[in-house]
């Protein structure tokens, strides 16, 4: 009985964590895909914990196998590992049956994540931040696009570059306001050799082409 309240109670806690991931995101993957694990991992870091905290063996055993398993999927944003940490210390508190602490954790996230939202600075965040996708079709170097979105942005980060027999660069900006979109949009059609703009929110539901 007490195996099957932790778990109820590891799939509870997680399901509310990915649900707090879900609307607080900043992230520029969709959250959607790690949402929907991080209870499934909650669950199996928490029968893990219950397996081998009665035995010294079993624990040393887990070391060992964990030294061989390789994860080769790449983690994107910090954000997502930040979360994927959160899941493994609550699967971790409810197995160790330390319930008060995985409450307390969970409680103190959504809290953190409700003031953070509230700010003006993380507001402004949210709703300005876009991805740009330029794709050229001669060879350009990055600081010419740089000197063209420096018009109109006030955060520019590079985020992909590819310079081959085309160029594809990927910058994470933050626009002055909405109407620079329709700016830059204008002045890089203008430019020789552009093919395509790409102009997306972290949402995906901005686009401009």
């Amino acid at each position: 009985s007490r195996f099957v309240i932790s778990i109820f109670l590891s799939f509870i806690l997680s399901f509310l964590l990915s649900k707090i991931y879900r609307t607080q995101s900043n992230s520029f993957s969709n959250p959607e895909t790690l949402a929907k694990v991080l209870p499934i991992l909650s669950i199996g870091t928490t029968i893990i914990i219950v397996v081998v905290k009665s035995s010294l063996a079993l624990s040393l055993g887990l070391v060992g196998a964990l030294s061989i398993v390789r994860f080769r999927t790449p983690i994107k944003e910090p954000e997502e590992l930040i979360y994927l940490f959160l899941c493994l210390s609550l699967g971790l508190a409810v197995g160790a049956d330390q319930r008060l602490i995985a409450l307390l954790t969970l409680l103190s996230v959504a809290f953190l994540s409700f003031v953070m939202r509230g700010t003006s600075i993380f507001k402004a965040m949210r709703k300005n931040i876009f991805t740009v996708l330029i794709t050229s079709k001669s060879p350009k170097s990055q600081d010419e696009f740089i000197k063209i979105l420096q018009k109109y942005c006030k955060f520019i980060e590079l985020k992909r570059f590819s310079n081959s027999e085309k160029t594809q660069i990927c910058f994470s900006v933050i626009f002055n306001s909405y109407s620079d979109i329709d700016k830059l949009n204008n002045e890089l059609n203008e430019a020789s050799g552009v093919i395509s703009l790409d102009i997306i929110d972290q949402s995906n539901i901005v686009g401009a082409s």
